[in-house]
């Protein structure tokens, strides 16, 4: 048990060596690295159900009104700074993908008075996390992309925007919020 908290490699290797995670084959990795990935849909589970958990744990030290703010009042600057601080007390990003910040997004809101759905039909198709802000009247809809690179970084950005746009997510909740 001391081993696994000793360094962030230690828990990714006793994961790994468990299976709870699996290797990935991904070409063109650099030298030295190892893409890994969850094996299934129940482990899948217990990550998902385990980093909302030890989010809102540790979020409880944290004071999130200013990331709130900046994503009720639309201030993507302050969003970025915010999520950016926030992802560096917590993980390093350059061990997940897609799926992980989509459970990092609805662990920050759900312990928070929010409601949160997940992969859920919107529109024609499904958004990756919808955060309801009941009193408010607001709701905010989150499509996670991955960059493999950062030069690539706004046109996946772009990407996110369109598909929430193109399959409409928004649509069914005009009339009802913000």
């Amino acid at each position: 048990y001391d081993y696994l908290h000793s360094s962030e490699d230690n828990l990714w290797s006793i994961l790994y060596l468990t299976g709870y995670l699996t290797q990935a084959r991904i070409d063109n990795l650099p030298d030295g690295l190892t893409a890994l990935m969850i094996p299934n849909a129940e482990i899948r589970e217990i990550f998902e159900s385990t980093i909302l958990k030890w989010f809102n744990d540790s979020a409880k030290t944290w004071n999130r009104e200013q990331l709130f703010y900046a994503v009720w009042h639309g201030n993507t600057d302050l969003l970025t700074q915010e999520m950016n601080a926030l992802l560096r007390m917590t993980i390093s990003y350059h061990d997940y993908k897609e799926d992980f910040y989509h459970a990092f997004l609805a662990g920050i809101f759900a312990g928070a008075g929010y409601v949160v759905e997940s992969n859920r039909e919107h529109g024609e198709g499904r958004s990756d996390v919808v955060v309801y802000d009941l009193h408010g009247g607001r709701m905010a809809i989150f499509e996670a992309k991955y960059s493999k690179t950062f030069e690539k970084l706004s046109d996946d950005c772009d990407k996110a925007l369109r598909q929430i746009d193109e399959r409409m997510y928004a649509k069914e909740f005009e009339g009802n919020y913000d």
